[in-house]
């Protein structure tokens, strides 16, 4: 834990500065919107650094939050050699310009929104400020990564926020905090239902699944895919939605999954905003999440079960966490990469009829409070609750 000294309060409401590695619209950063209009609620000043325009300014703003544009590059062991020595070229240059914004914003604390973001730390030890470190992540690409993510852990934050009990258990002898993220109770609500398919040409009564998150390669739409070509076979009418947006240098990726998408009859609806991801879910009559490697926690089953939508996630990580104490009409666990065993649990959970009024009358599962940021915020700045 860092031993650094707690400064006082430095203006009439506490401030705190989000280091926020990404600008795009994916699962850490709807959790960071939700967590600055927590925090804004009761009475802090929130600013959030990212590195370039964020496509989410407005819900950003909307929630309270100030937006900075700091230069900071991502990490990620697909990149060249070329582009590790840009990072390690740059990383000081960034690290003293979020140190000095930390200083004019007078904060009192700085937070990392993701353990891959490897600029928070020193900007905090920088500016002499408490750090809490966000881990969002399971690190299953490089054992020389999450060694070192662990050492910053445990020397480098003064908390650690984890995802899901699977992602504290990666960070052996850091002080890590469980913060299951939640849905936003006024977005996400059965009663959204009806709006996406007269949208999108999608009919009333055809029984639908459909994923709605980040386009990744271990997100597993390939997944999806096979499994919707089988899942037809045993219930023909049966239709399927995508919707995300790409990941950064993984374009390609994406444009082929599209094409495949397609092919199967899919119907592939590419980035949506926070709005329109809500009034999906609730028009879904199962929302599958067949990610293939260890999914932190999975923020869109959270949000789908909140519009009373049953799930599908694979047994690994977060979701093993969240949905194995659920009905079985609720939710299911499959095997990671296993179509057949996808399409079985998706056919189980598929209704036999479907319509705008069932679907707004299903019950909502919510699976709790949010984590209570606003205490754990002033305790770890000293500051009264």
């Amino acid at each position: 834990m860092n031993k650094l000294a707690v400064a006082v309060p430095r203006s009439g409401r506490p401030t705190v500065l989000c280091v926020q590695p990404v600008a795009e619209q994916g699962g850490s950063d709807q959790a960071l919107v939700r967590m600055a209009g927590q925090l804004s609620a009761a009475g802090w000043h929130v600013h959030v650094a990212l590195p370039a325009p964020s496509p989410m300014a407005a819900s950003y703003e909307s929630a309270g939050a100030t937006l900075h544009v700091v230069p900071m590059r991502r990490i990620s062991t697909s990149h060249s050699l070329g582009h590790w020595g840009a990072y390690a070229a740059g990383w000081p240059a960034s690290v003293a310009r979020l140190a000095a914004l930390a200083r004019r914003c007078r904060a009192d604390l700085v937070h990392s929104n993701s353990l891959h973001s490897w600029y928070g730390w020193a900007a905090a030890r920088l500016a002499g400020l408490p750090h809490i470190w966000h881990a969002r992540e399971i690190v299953t690409q490089s054992g020389a990564a999450l060694r070192l993510e662990r050492y910053l852990c445990r020397h480098h934050a003064d908390l650690v926020l984890a995802a899901s009990r699977a992602v504290a258990d990666q960070l052996t002898g850091a002080a890590t905090r469980l913060a299951y993220e939640r849905a936003a109770p006024e977005g996400f609500v059965p009663g959204r239902a009806g709006r996406a398919r007269a949208l999108y040409g999608v009919d009333d009564a055809v029984p639908t699944v459909g994923y709605v998150g980040r386009i990744d390669t271990w997100k597993g739409v390939d997944v999806l895919l096979d499994a919707f070509q089988q899942l037809k076979e045993r219930h023909p009418g049966t239709a399927a939605v995508v919707a995300g947006g790409q990941v950064e240098g993984k374009e390609a990726y994406y444009r082929d999954l599209e094409a495949r998408a397609r092919a199967t009859g899919a119907l592939w609806l590419g980035p949506l905003t926070g709005a329109e991801a809500a009034d999906l879910m609730a028009d879904l009559d199962v929302l599958a999440y067949p990610s293939t490697g260890p999914e932190p926690w999975g923020l869109a089953l959270v949000e789908a079960l909140a519009c009373g939508v049953p799930v599908v996630g694979t047994d690994a990580g977060g979701p093993r966490e969240m949905l194995a104490g659920l009905a079985p009409e609720a939710a299911r666990l499959v095997p990671p990469g296993d179509a057949a065993a996808l399409a079985g649990a998706l056919g189980a959970l598929m209704p036999a009829t479907t319509s705008t009024a069932a679907r707004r009358a299903r019950p909502a599962l919510s699976l709790g409070p949010p984590p209570p940021y606003p205490a754990i915020f002033a305790e770890v700045a000293r500051l009264p609750a």
